[in-house]
């Protein structure tokens, strides 16, 4: 069965989503995109989400497919943040399958949580392996959707058995595709991401969700594909 990570390419292909989506690891670091960024963008890219998360520390998030499209499954991913010999900080990604672990390089003095990175990263390999389509192509039109069409809203979110305030970012980066038209299967162009952040929770990233709603032929309203990432636990790396 595949898993979360095994549907990445490894440690390049982290590195490079980095550059896709125009992204650095720190704000204002050497290379960023001049053009102006957007209230989406600066929340889910440069803001110091690891500021008050203390190395060694392990972020633990779970990972769950389902949806009619294909048969679902169940992962583990792990961001590490650890202080080198040097005393910068690094982290890294591990996720954790049936197929075995799969790991990305460390980013050093990150300072945004490289999950977001790690899910986009497989949510592009998804749709190139869906569509035939462009790596490239869904990269640049989730940057647009985040910089021009992105919803931002307050919401309320329940963990450790407490309310906590959150925002919620929603994009439909494929609703306005020029080239939607070339796909074969019509579903996937519906496709949504919902990104929520909290203050409250280490690492700021609550949850990323990626979903295609319920299609006319759906048995019960059940989504097409829904593919959801969501914070479980901090704790000590083992």
């Amino acid at each position: 069965m595949k898993g979360f990570g095994t549907a990445c390419n490894g440690a390049a292909s982290i590195a490079t989503a980095a550059i896709v989506f125009g992204l650095a690891c720190a704000p204002g670091a050497a290379g960023a995109d001049p053009t102006p960024i957007s209230r989406a963008e600066t929340l889910l890219f440069m803001t110091p989400h690891l500021k008050d998360v203390q190395p060694p520390r392990r972020l633990h998030y779970a990972f769950r497919k389902s949806g009619t499209l294909e048969k679902g499954f169940s992962d583990t991913v792990d961001v590490d943040i650890t202080a080198g010999s040097d005393g910068k900080r690094k982290t890294a990604m591990r996720s954790f399958s049936s197929t075995g672990q799969v790991s990305s390089p460390e980013f050093e003095d990150a300072e945004t949580n490289p999950v977001l990175l790690f899910y986009l990263d497989r949510e592009v390999s998804e749709m190139k392996r869906l569509t035939s389509g462009s790596t490239f192509h869904f990269s640049k039109q989730i940057r647009i959707a985040l910089a021009e069409s992105a919803k931002i809203k307050d919401v309320e979110i329940h963990f450790g058995g407490r309310a906590l305030r959150a925002q919620q970012i929603t994009i439909s980066p494929y609703e306005s595709d020029p080239y939607r038209d070339r796909y074969p299967d019509q579903r996937l162009m519906a496709k949504q991401y919902i990104f929520t952040i909290c203050e409250a929770i280490p690492g700021v990233v609550y949850e990323v969700r990626g979903v295609v709603p319920a299609s006319g032929g759906s048995p019960q309203g059940e989504a097409v594909i829904d593919e959801t990432l969501t914070f479980a636990a901090a704790g000590a790396p083992k």
